[in-house]
């Protein structure tokens, strides 16, 4: 829900089969969809500040962990979205 000429914010990653959206009522809403991928270049620095810093723990956010030998299976079952595969952890060999 977001009012007349509001802006509208799409994030997240989304299938390939998702190819519909309401742009009729978007139109005759006025509204400003903005998207697109982030800007890894940008934040990823200030997120290793953080992490070596203590603040943030991306250990916490891990669903999945793989080791190295197995990460072309880990990237399929990530791409064809299986339950669960949210963030994965690729773990090298010993």
């Amino acid at each position: 829900m977001v009012k007349k000429a509001g802006q509208i914010g799409i994030i997240g990653v989304y299938p390939p089969q998702m190819t519909t959206y309401p742009i009729g009522k978007a139109m005759n809403k006025n509204l400003t969809v903005r998207m697109g991928n982030c800007n890894h270049r940008t934040i990823i620095p200030k997120l290793v500040d953080l992490v070596a810093a203590g603040v943030v723990d991306p250990a916490k956010v891990l669903t999945e962990h793989e080791h190295m030998h197995s990460a072309i299976d880990a990237y399929k079952a990530f791409d064809k979205r299986q339950p669960g595969w949210i963030k994965v952890e690729l773990k090298p060999q010993a």
